[in-house]
């Protein structure tokens, strides 16, 4: 009886302390538009945003391993790596204040944050105006049409 007792005791230290393992880990779903990017708590946006420019480096770096360095991935992720030379520089805490400027315009809020992203990282890159306002009327459409979607198509 005393064995059946501790093994009891055993298995609800397991469930409460896993339990308690899961309360303090936060489970972030990466936003898909500035509605749901202004959502997420000053915290969230810093390691989203964080985790989002590490990973398009990592990206970058692994078409160069993988593809070999003279192949067509290759140049292609150099030639994206120049065009958003800033994302290897910006800080966290900048990337979440341009995304929070940049979506602080109604009309932006549908834009997806992939997209959003790189016009904010082009527009510190200096790129023409003409050209960033092109991508953000061609992003408003397509996150525009992207919201009028059944939620089965998503």
């Amino acid at each position: 009886m005393k064995k059946l007792a501790v093994a009891i005791a055993l298995m609800l230290s397991a469930i409460v302390a896993n339990a308690a393992d899961r309360a303090t880990t936060p489970e972030i779903t990466p936003p898909a538009n500035g509605e749901e990017f202004l959502r997420l708590s000053s915290t969230e946006k810093l390691f989203w945003s964080i985790g989002y420019s590490q990973g398009y480096l990592d990206a970058l770096n692994k078409i160069d391993v993988a593809a070999g360095a003279n192949s067509a991935c290759a140049s292609l992720a150099a030639r994206t790596e120049r065009q958003s030379s800033t994302a290897g520089k910006m800080s966290g805490f900048e990337l979440v204040s341009g995304l929070e400027k940049f979506y602080a315009d109604p009309a932006n809020t549908l834009i997806p944050v992939g997209s959003a992203i790189r016009i904010y990282m082009l527009q510190a890159a200096g790129k023409d105006q003409t050209t960033i306002q092109e991508l953000i009327e061609t992003a408003r459409a397509l996150g525009a049409e992207s919201s009028h979607r059944p939620m089965a198509s998503k």
